[in-house]
């Protein structure tokens, strides 16, 4: 249900949901957009009250993310020229007309290729596809070589997903034995990689006493597995 409120002479747009929820839930999203869910038993007018009392609060996170919004970096829309980071380096994007879509690394530049290069949506698809495998398979490939350091203090090999994240660069899921990076992990220099990494995977085991100081101990030793470029 999509509603407007006036907040010191502001007008603020917020959609509600109402669902089975204890509380009357407020959040603030980096776009601007304000979303609030409370139960059914709840009257949009009781929820208007309530955002009037939290008037204070929601106009500051409001202007605080309206200041951010220059910094943030704009969505990839992968057209020409476009540069793309991997691992840390820049490669500019080329495109190029084919049958079959396709993006090849080569050490200079990024080469898309897809039936038809102005279709902004289809360029996204094969973009992201491509930098979430490149992940997934630079990831996997860490974890793989800083087993043998890490097998000794009782850390098994977890399950490795990837997908897109905006607030952080990885998470763990101990209980299940699994790490999940973040898509846009691979845009980082590989050092900065190499650590997420070990810092997730010991986090993925709940046994270790001390994680911290395991990753500490084995990314300031090595600074990287063994073997690595």
């Amino acid at each position: 249900m999509k509603r407007t409120l006036l907040l010191e002479g502001r007008t603020i747009p917020y959609e509600l949901t109402q669902k089975p929820v204890k509380n009357i839930n407020i959040r603030v999203h980096a776009d601007g957009s304000v979303r609030v869910s409370a139960g059914p038993w709840v009257s949009p007018e009781a929820v208007d009250a309530v955002l009037r009392q939290r008037s204070a609060f929601l106009l500051r996170a409001l202007d605080q993310f309206a200041a951010q919004a220059p910094l943030r970096p704009k969505p990839h829309t992968y057209g020409s020229g476009e540069m793309v980071y991997l691992l840390g380096k820049p490669y500019p994007l080329r495109l190029r007309p084919g049958p079959k879509v396709e993006v090849r690394q080569t050490p200079s530049h990024l080469l898309l290729t897809l039936p038809d290069p102005e279709d902004s949506q289809s360029r996204v698809r094969a973009m992201e596809a491509f930098l979430k495998q490149t992940c997934l398979t630079v990831t996997t490939q860490l974890c793989r070589q800083y087993h043998p350091q890490l097998a000794p203090f009782g850390v098994p090999m977890p399950e490795i997903r990837v997908r897109s994240m905006t607030s952080r660069w990885g998470s763990c899921s101990p209980t299940k034995g699994r790490v999940t990076f973040a898509r846009q992990l691979v845009e980082a220099p590989f050092d900065c990689v190499a650590y997420v990494v070990c810092h997730e995977f010991i986090l993925s085991t709940p046994t270790i006493p001390k994680p911290f100081t395991l990753v500490w101990h084995i990314f300031s030793r090595t600074g990287r597995p063994n073997g690595s470029g």
